[in-house]
Order: structure tokens, then sequence, then C-alpha cells
């Protein structure tokens, strides 16, 4: 049902009467700021100020504080008197189904300034505003809520609100708010409901438990009576037990003492003889000891004599033989070298000789060859001077020839001499190339000799070093052991006088701990004393575990009753005194109440604070029971008395607090209080034996080698390889001299070679040059001398001067060159005789260095026989005086065994002597102690009126205050009085013990009295445990007449609650229907209407919005989260959106919000206000396109792009002339697109 047209008569700044409409389905309401649009309603149009005046917002919130404010005030020229006193607005629907015409008016009449009144009418019919209100209630029109319009500047507001604020919009929407006020009124009721039920429950409760604790407290009188004559029977027993063992104790002890009596002489004699023995063997044990001591001072003196005088000597001469060895051995390979060089030089002088010899012989050879040459033709005188006429005429012949021939042989002569000097130098060079081939293979040789006494060397170091590293690590390894063996040993003995082991223990001690290790040894089945199988977790701890052990504390665990019977037996049959056992197999353990364990912070159970292995558990749990430790004595009575558990609590200072509530003071002052150190001590003793046993093992073992022959050796081994490393680098650098002058004489003889072979072939040529030039003379002088040599009869004139000349000449040629060659050989014979006769004094000199070497080697060899041999002397008096050490000892170890055996048999005599004589004065206290506790169970069934079975005699006859002296009969044989039985008054009193069991007589142990007292206590703890009270009856009756009473009122509450309880649940389950209904429509449509609003073409999806429930069980109670997220951007929170995106974001939940439950209209007010243009165009067509179907929506613009989209036109000025708010109206549609 849209809305037609509105009829405004007087409203605000609009006089008269006007009519405004009618109105499209999509409708713009448009005008200038002030002409009317945003009177009272933050700045909204004048169109939405009537439409919510005439739909019934109130006044305060169209921004009026009166109702006089909403009426035409006139203009400025206007009266005030005549201003009008009544103004009305008048909203007019038409129903398209039925055609009919709603009118729905508000009119206001103001009779004062200060008052005035509101009406309101349907259809000119005026009616109640709950009428009115239900009426637009069914137009879907919801005043409360607001769904047909929203709010200049509320756009934003609505996006940005708070998850309450939008959870109470929606609760008003959805109806769901409406019943708030019942809802919260039975919620009320329903509370104050079960609170006063709850209230009858407690004290329905109450009452239960008091009837409860009466009917117990008659129950706990009848029980109370019971247990009391049911304590006094166990007191009563007790007491008889008790009596009768006494009594049995008393005979028994007298009767062992007279058994005791009878041997007692024998073991005197006895004992005294075995102390003579004693004594003897004593004596010849002193002696033995002397003995050994002086073998041993001996055998010491001797291994030092070897040690320090013998040994270093001997090792100082295999030292110096080593040294001299290896010297000789050096001085032979030079002696071998030098005589090999001597060889080599001895043949090259042979040579040289030999070569002498030769060229003397050609020399001389050449001597008588040149005297035996005499003229074969002569000439006469005539003839003569004819050859010189014609040899004159001749030599002017020629000229040119024969100064070549005169400068060729000159020149013949030079390169003759030069090639004798070529062939000289290469002579040399080859001479010196073989001597330094031959010195470089000596001293390479030599290297390689070197270099192979370098390893052996450094052999000979590396084991010499090893050894004295091991005499020093060993000497070193011993030093540290003997240190740390030493620092054990003051570690120990500091413990021990911190423990108090310097004490020495009591005789019970020793024989205690004595017969717990003599009975350890025979019985593998015996553990060992309680207290050395256990420890505290903590010291503090330790006084309040030996209370909590008591008498069980040096009891012996066993792992069988049979190995208990066993060690019993011995202990009888020796003599050795009483124990206690606990059999691992049969002991009776009481299961342990694990409500012990959570009693109170700082009270423990006692088995948890000790420290066992796991097989003892069952002698744990016998010995500590259900006991608890306390850290504080307030701890414990807080545990026994205020929470009244039945345990015994020990404080750590020994306070005990029984399970009846009696108190026995602290412990912590004993003797015995330290009785779990003293397995610490025999520890710790143990270790000291052991620590100086080892200290004098080791002092036996300490390695008697010394190292100063080693260190002496390694020096001369280190001395040594440097003079043979220093001989190495001058090898190295001879040999590298020879090979660099090998290479310059390969140089060197390779060129000379060269020199040679150019001078030989310049020579060639010279002569065959000269025999050219000469053959040119030749031919002229034969010429010339033709009929000369004719007639002289020569063939040429050369054949006569060649005879005469040229033999003279080749002869004084022949002898020059000899004689240069003698010269070169007598200087090279002189040079290597030099070279021998220097080897020849080296060879002296090394031989004379052998010689004196092999003197002093064997000089040392002689003296090291003797050392030798005086060692091996004193080896053998070292082994025989260890014989007689160990013989000697062998001795000691007898007359120690037969000191022990003696002593054994001594000590044995003596403590069975003692053990008698303290047998029976311990029996004699203990017949006193059993008189003295007789007499005061007497004493005690007088005071206490406790009636005991009687045969004959009266307990009035046993004094109270008197004390037991107990009656010594006289000397027998001269006896002692402490060796004789004791006699003690009975009074006259004989018991009957017919009401004792027969295991009861047969054993008077502690467990048969532990147990009989735990019955006494049971009954005691019961009995203080119960405290009953004597009107409990009477309160019963009391208390069930009160019941009764209150069952009626109880009923009533409960049902009242009930009724409470459905009424609420009816309305809340209403509400809960109601919002959910309304929010599930809304978190499904706002997703759509925001991906319509803001989808585009870069984004076509749009953007995501969606809604979420703080909580769903009561969703009216609590926020809604609103997140929307625009297209293209990352999540943000609402408030971190820009205004434009808080519009869209807020637009679309208020589109769907108002799909649920439309109103025939909707009326925006300037909610573009804060969009671009292309926002504006997407609500703009959203709007019409939603107006095209089932909606109608009034919008107030100044956006062009927004109302020229609009179906028509509503336009707002203000007319002065006529001083008011006029309207104009267009129809769009008319227009087309």
């Amino acid at each position: 049902m849209p809305l037609h047209s509105i009829e405004i008569v007087n409203f605000k700044s609009y006089k008269g009467t006007q009519t405004i409409g009618p109105f499209k389905n999509f409708t713009a309401v448009i005008g200038p700021n002030g002409a009317g649009k945003s009177n009272l309603m933050d700045a909204q149009s004048h169109l939405l100020v009537r439409i919510s005046f005439v739909l019934g917002v109130r006044s305060g919130q169209l921004r009026s504080t009166q109702l006089r404010d909403l009426i035409y005030k006139g203009g400025d020229r206007e009266d005030e008197n005549q201003a009008p006193k009544k103004a009305a607005v008048t909203a007019i629907y038409i129903d398209h189904k039925t055609g009919d015409q709603h009118r729905f008016s508000r009119t206001i009449t103001v009779a004062s300034e200060k008052s005035g009144s509101s009406a309101y009418s349907i259809n000119d019919k005026v009616v109640k505003w709950e009428e009115y209100q239900s009426t637009l209630e069914q137009y879907d029109i919801l005043v409360k809520a607001k769904n047909f319009l929203v709010f200049q500047g509320d756009v934003e507001a609505v996006a940005s609100q708070n998850p309450n604020a939008l959870s109470k919009l929606i609760d008003q929407i959805s109806g769901s708010l409406d019943l708030a006020a019942e809802y919260e009124k039975r919620r009320l009721a329903h509370i104050d409901a079960s609170k006063q039920s709850n209230d009858q429950l407690i004290k329905r409760r109450v009452i239960n438990g008091e009837i409860k604790d009466f009917k117990q407290q008659k129950a706990e009188m009848e029980e109370f009576d019971r247990l009391c004559e049911e304590r006094d029977q166990e007191i009563i027993h007790l007491l008889l037990w008790k009596l009768f063992h006494i009594e049995h104790s008393i005979n028994q002890n007298s009767e062992a003492i007279k058994l005791l009596n009878d041997g007692l002489a024998d073991l005197q004699a006895e004992s005294h003889e075995f102390d003579q023995h004693v004594t003897q063997a004593r004596k010849e044990y002193t002696q033995a000891t002397r003995d050994v001591i002086k073998a041993e001072r001996s055998l010491k003196a001797k291994t030092k004599e070897k040690e320090d005088n013998y040994l270093p000597r001997l090792m100082e001469c295999e030292a110096r033989v080593k040294h001299l060895e290896k010297k000789k051995s050096k001085e032979e390979t030079s002696k071998a070298s030098v005589l090999k060089e001597q060889a080599i030089k001895e043949v090259e002088l042979k040579k040289l000789q030999h070569k002498l010899a030769i060229v003397t012989e050609a020399q001389t050879e050449l001597l008588a060859k040149k005297q035996a040459l005499s003229p074969v033709m002569t000439l006469s005188e005539e003839d003569q001077k004819e050859y010189h006429t014609i040899k004159a005429d001749c030599l002017t012949k020629c000229p040119r020839e024969r100064e070549d021939v005169k400068n060729l042989a000159r020149k013949l002569k030079n390169q003759q001499n030069q090639l004798l000097q070529h062939e000289d130098h290469l002579q040399q060079c080859q001479n010196r190339h073989t001597k330094l081939d031959r010195d470089y293979e000596d001293a390479f040789n030599k290297k390689t000799m070197l270099e192979n006494k370098v390893d052996t060397l450094n052999q000979e170091l590396t084991r010499t070093r090893k050894q004295l590293h091991e005499v020093q690590a060993e000497r070193t390894r011993h030093a540290q052991t003997e240190t740390e063996l030493k620092e054990k040993l003051q570690d120990c003995l500091k413990q021990l006088n911190e423990a108090g082991a310097a004490k020495q223990e009591t005789d019970a001690e020793a024989r205690n701990r004595a017969i717990g290790e003599t009975l350890r040894r025979i019985f593998p089945g015996v553990q060992g004393r309680l207290y050395e199988l256990c420890s505290p977790i903590a010291r503090k701890h330790e006084t309040a575990v030996r209370v909590v052990l008591g008498r069980n504390l040096e009891a012996v665990v066993v792992d069988t009753e049979k190995t208990a019977i066993d060690c019993v037996e011995y202990l009888k049959s020796q003599r050795l005194g009483r124990a206690t056992f606990i059999p691992l197999d049969s002991i009776v353990v009481q299961p342990v109440d694990e409500r012990s364990r959570n009693l109170s912070k700082g009270a423990r159970l006692a088995i948890d604070l000790i420290k066992y292995e796991p097989i003892y558990e069952r002698a744990m749990q016998f010995a500590c029971g259900s006991a608890i430790i306390c850290d504080s004595f307030q701890i414990a009575q807080d545990v026994v008395y205020n929470k009244g558990t039945q345990v015994k609590a020990v404080t750590l200072e020994g306070t005990i607090i029984h399970k009846g509530g009696n108190i026995t003071g602290g412990v912590s002052g004993l003797d015995n209080s330290r009785k779990f150190d003293e397995r610490e001590i025999q520890a710790l003793k143990r270790a000291r034996e052991g620590i100086l046993s080892e200290i004098k093992e080791a002092a036996k073992n300490q390695p008697r080698n010394t190292d100063e022959g080693l260190i002496a050796e390694v020096s001369r081994l280190e001395n040594e390889l440097t003079f043979v490393k220093d001989d190495l680098r001058v090898l190295d650098d001879q040999l590298k001299a020879y090979m660099e002058e090998l290479k310059v004489l390969a140089k060197k003889q390779e060129t000379s070679q060269a020199d040679v072979d150019k001078g030989r072939a310049e020579v060639e040529k010279s002569k065959r040059e000269l025999e050219k030039a000469k053959a040119v003379i030749d031919e002229t002088e034969d010429k010339i001398f033709a009929s000369f040599c004719k007639r002289i009869g020569v063939q040429n004139i050369r054949e006569y001067e060649g005879y005469q000349l040229e033999v003279h000449q080749k002869t004084s040629e022949e002898q020059e060159q000899l004689e240069t060659t003698l010269s070169r050989i007598k200087h090279q014979i002189s040079f290597e005789t030099g070279q021998l006769n220097g080897l020849i004094e080296r060879l002296s000199t090394l031989e004379t260095s052998s010689q004196r070497t092999q003197a002093n080697l064997e000089e040392l060899m002689v003296t090291m026989a003797e050392l030798k041999e005086e060692i091996k002397i004193l080896d053998n008096e070292i082994v025989e005086t260890e014989r007689q050490h160990s013989d000697l000892v062998k001795a000691q170890d007898e007359a120690s065994r037969a000191v022990a055996d003696a002593k054994k048999k001594s000590n044995k005599a003596s403590r069975q002597l003692d053990e008698i004589i303290k047998e029976i004065g311990t029996r004699n206290d203990e017949i006193e102690k059993l008189a003295s506790e007789r007499i005061s169970i007497y004493r005690r069934c007088k005071l206490e009126s406790i009636d005991l079975p009687l045969l004959q005699g009266d307990l009035r006859k046993a004094p109270i205050d008197e004390v037991v002296r107990p009656v010594v009969p006289m000397d027998v044989d001269g006896q002692e009085e402490t060796q004789q039985a004791l006699v003690v008054d009975d009074y006259g009193i004989e018991l009957d013990y017919e009401g004792l069991e027969d295991d009861e007589k047969e054993d008077g142990g502690p467990e048969v009295e532990r147990q009989l007292e735990e019955k006494i206590e049971l009954l005691k703890s019961k009995m203080e445990a119960m405290a009953p009270k004597t009107r409990s009856v009477e309160r019963l009756e009391e208390v069930e007449v009160r019941l009764r009473e209150h069952e009626k009122e109880f009923e009533a509450a409960r049902k009242r609650a009930k009724q409470t309880k459905d009424d609420f649940t009816e309305i809340k389950n209403q509400r809960v229907e109601l919002f959910t209904k309304a929010y599930t429509h809304i978190s499904e449509k706002i997703d759509g209407v925001y991906k319509e609003l803001t989808k585009g073409k870069a984004s076509p999806m749009g953007g995501v919005a969606y809604l979420s429930l703080e909580d769903p069980e009561e969703p009216y109670m609590h926020g809604i989260k609103y997140h929307a997220m625009p297209p293209m951007k990352r999540f943000r929170d609402m408030d971190q959106l820009s205004g434009g995106e808080k519009t869209m974001a807020a637009l679309a939940l208020l589109f769907a919000i108002h799909s649920y439950q439309p109103s025939p209209f909707f009326v925006l007010d300037e909610v573009d206000a804060a969009l671009d243009n292309t926002n504006v165009g997407r609500i703009a067509d959203y709007v019409r396109n939603k107006a095209e179907s089932a909606f109608q929506f009034l919008v107030i613009s100044l956006k062009g792009t927004f109302y020229e989209k609009a179906g028509g036109l509503v336009g707002i000025y203000r007319d002065n002339e006529w001083g008011g708010t006029k309207s104009l109206t267009l129809d769009l549609d008319q227009y087309g697109e």
C-alpha cells in the first residue's frame, strides 16, 4: 500500500493547507537549501519531517523540544496573536487491490506557550496512540524501528555502529524487542524462584544432615559403651600377658645364671693360658719383623748401589763404546777412501813417469841423430860460388811470390803455435774433467753414506727418545698416581674427621657390627641391618626416620624365615647375643592408606622419605607402617587432632603424636641420632685402608730406571747428528760446486775442441797455400838451376838445399817440441807427487787416530766387562737377599698368623668369659627390671582398680611407693656378687593365666605386645574419635518434626521454580525465533545487495559483505558484527573505510534490513552526500530497479545523477511573498528516458 500524497496544515514553514503529491514509485524531492527541506530533521527534507511526524515520530527526534515549535509561526508582519494554534499532517494511502483510500492524520493543538496536545486519527476518526501505531504496523510501518526512512547523516553511522547497536536494530525490526520487557520480567521471576528453591533445598539438606548426625551420635553412644568394656578386657588381657612372661623370664634368667656359673672357673684358667701364648707369639713376631726390616734395608741398599753407582757407569761405558765404534768405522771408511785415491794417484804418476821416459828417450835419439848427421855431398869452391851467384839471381826473380811464401810461412808458424796451445788447453780440460768426475763420484758416495748414517742416527735418536719418554712418563704417571692417592687419602681422612669417625666404636657397636658381618658371611640370605639398607632422601629427615623405624632400626633383614631361624640358632649356639630378624618372604605387611599421601602440605608418608632397593620394600613397609613425617609440630597436630586421622605423626625433631593422641618428646639429642652415618663411616674406613694399601703398593712398584744415561745418549746422538748434517751440507755444496765446474769445463772443452778443429783446418789451408806459392818459385828456380843441377848430379836444387837445410831445421823443430812436452810432463809429475804425498800424510794421520781409537775401545771394553762382572756379582747378592727377605717375610707371616691364632683363641676365651659374666649381670639386671615392671603393673592395677584374676594373694598387699630391693644370696665358693642370681619378692600373689591363649604364653616377643597394644590403642582411638553426646536422642525428635514442616515449603518452592522456568523458556524461544528469522533473512540478502551496489566494469562480481553473531544462543543479548570488503581491496575494519565506502556498506545494510517486512515506502534523505557520481549512479539504478517491482522510494537529493532517474519530482521552494514554503510536482515518466 504505497503513499499517495500528504496534506499539510500550518506545519513549520508550510502556511495554510497544502497538498504534496501524488508520489510515484520513485519520487525525488529537490530544492535549494533553506527552502524547507531540513526543518526539524537534522538538516533533512521537510517532506521527511512531515512523513515522520504523521507516522508518529516523536518531536524530540524531529529536533524540537516542544510541540508548539512544529506549528507555523507566521511571517514577520503578522501579528503573533493571529498565528495559528493548530497544525496537522495527513498521509493518504491507496490500496491498489481494493482501491480504498486510507488517511492517517496527526493534529497538534497549542493552548499556551508551555502546553499543547497531539491527536491521532485514522480515516478522520480520532484513535489512541496504541491503536494508531498498531494499525501502522499492520501495513509494516514500524515507527519504533523507523524501517521506512533514513535520516540525513545517519548512513555512515549505520555502518559504523557498534555490534550491540546493530543487534538492537535487528531486535526491533524482528519484533523481538517488543518482548524484551516481558522477557526481563520472566527472567527475574525465574531467578528469584530458583534462588528460593535452592534455599529451601539447602535448608532441607541441613535438616537431613542434622537427623543423620543425631542418629549417628545415638549409635556412637551405644558403640562407645561397648568399646569401653572391650578396652578394659583388652587391658587386663595385656597385663596378664606381661605378668605371665615377666614371671617366666625371671625364672628363666635365674636358671640360666645357675647354668652359667657351672663352667666359669674352667674358662678363667683357659683364658689365662691363652694370654701367655699370645705374649710368646708376639715376641716371636717382633723378632721376625726386625729381621724383615733388616733384610729390606739391605735389599734397598744393594739395589740403590746398583742403580746409583754401577748402572749409570755401565750405561756411560756403553754409550762411549758405541761412540768409539762409530768413530772407528768412520775412520776406516776415510782410510779406504784415501787408499783408493792414493792408488789412483800412483797409477797416474806411473803413467806420467813412463811418458817422461819415452819423451827423454826420444830426445836422446834425436840428439844422436843430429850429431850423426853429416853432409852427403860437397861442392867445390867454384860450384859453391856459382850456387850463390845463381841463388842471388834467383832471389831477384818472383819477388811477390817470395814475399807471399815468407808471409805464409810466418802465418803457418803462428797457426801451428796456436794449435799447440789449443791442444794443450783441451788436454788440460779433459784431465780436469776426469778428475772432477772421480771427485764427484767419491763425494756422492760419501753423501750416500752420510745420508744412511743420518737415517740410522734418526732411528736411534727416536728410539732413545721414546725410551726416555716412556721412563719419564712412567715416573710422572707414578708420581701423579701417588699424588692422587694422597689427595684421596686426605679427602677420606677429612670426611672421617667431619663425620666424627675419629671416635672409637663402643664395645656394643663393634660387637653388633661384627655379629652382622659374621652372619652375612656365613648365611648368604642375610641382607644386612635395616639402617644399612635404607637412607633418608634428605639429611633433615634422619631423626624422624630413625624414630619411625624405632626398635626395628637395627633389625636384620633376611630373605626367608628359614634363614632367620638358622641365624637365631647360630646366635644361641655361639652365645653372641640377641637380634631381631625381618624375613622378606613371610613378614605380614599392612597396606598403606593412599589417603595418607594427601593429608596436608608438609606431611608425607615415612616410607616415601627413605631410599631403598625394591627388594626391601616389604621390610620397609613393615617397619614404617602408615606413619607420617611432618615438617612441624603444628602440621602434626592438624593432621591428628583437627583432621582426626588415625596415624602416628612424627616431626623432624623426633616428637611423636600417637594414634591415640598421646605425645612423646623429641629425640634429636640422642647419641645414636647418626645411625645412618655408620654405613658411610665404615665405607670411608674401608676406603682409607684401600688407599693406604695402594700407596704402599705404588711405593714398592716405583720405577727404578734412571734416565740420566738416556739423556746423555740423546744429547750425544743429537750432537753427532748435527755434525753429520753439517758434513752433509758441506758435501751438498761441494757437489753443487763440482756440477757447476763440470758444466763450465764442458763448455770450455767444447770451445777448445772447436778451436783445435779450426786451428788444424787453418794450418792445412796455410800449408796448401804455401806449397802453391813455393811451386811457382820452384819452377823458376828449376829453370835457372837446370844446368847447375845437371852438372852436380841432382834432380833439382831443392834436393841439395833440402838435404843441407831442411834436415837441420826439422831436427831443431822436433827437439824444441820434445823439450816443451818434457817440461809439461815434469810439471804434472811434480803436482801429482805433491798430491800423493798429501794423501800418504793423511793416511798416516788416520792410521794413528784409528790405532788410538782402537786402544781406547779395548780399554773401555775391559772396563765394561769389569762393570758387568761387578753388576752380576751384585745381582747375585740382590737375588740372595730377596730370597732371604722372602723367607723372612714368610716367617713373619707365620709369626703373624701365630699371633692372630693365639689372639683369636685368647680373645675367644676372654670373650666367652666376659660374655658369661656380662650375661650373668645382664640377666640379673633383667630380673631386677622385670621385678620393677611387675610391681609397676601391680601398682597400676591398684590405682586404676583393675581386677586381675588371682589364684592366691591380694593386690592390696603390693606396695605403692616401695622401690624393688632384690635379695642377693650368700657367696658360693668365692664367686663375685655379680655372678649370683638375684631373688625378688612376689608379695604372695599368684595370678590365674587361664585367660591367655597357648600361643600367647609361648610368644613373649614385642610383636605380640605390639598387636595387643594396637588393639587397645585402636579402641581408645575409636572412643576418642567418637566423643558421644548425651542429648542426641532428644535432639533427633525435634529435628524430625522440623523436617516434616519444611517439606511443604520445599515442594511449593520447587513447583514455582519449575513454572517460572517454563515461562521464561517460552518467551526466550519466541525472542530467539523472531530474531533468528530476521537475522537469517538479512544475512542472506546483504551480500547480494552489496554486490549489486558495488559491481562495475572493473569488478563485475562486486564486493563482499556479511554478518556474524557474537552469541548464537541468545543473539539479542550480544552484538552482531558487520564486515564489508569493497571490490579489489583487502579486508579492513569498517572504521578504516572511506566515507563513500562506508555509505555504500550502510546502504547495503539498510536495503537488506528493509527487505525484511518492508514498509510500503522508503524515504532516503540525502544518502548520496558522500558518494561520487559513479556510486550515485549505482544507487540510483538500484533504487529505480527496486521501485519498478515492489517498493516505493521517496528520495531527497541535490544531485542530478540521482534525481534525474526518478519517475517524478517534488520541488520545494521558499515563497517570501507568501511567507512560507511551497511545493511543485513534475511527472518525469511522460518524458521517457
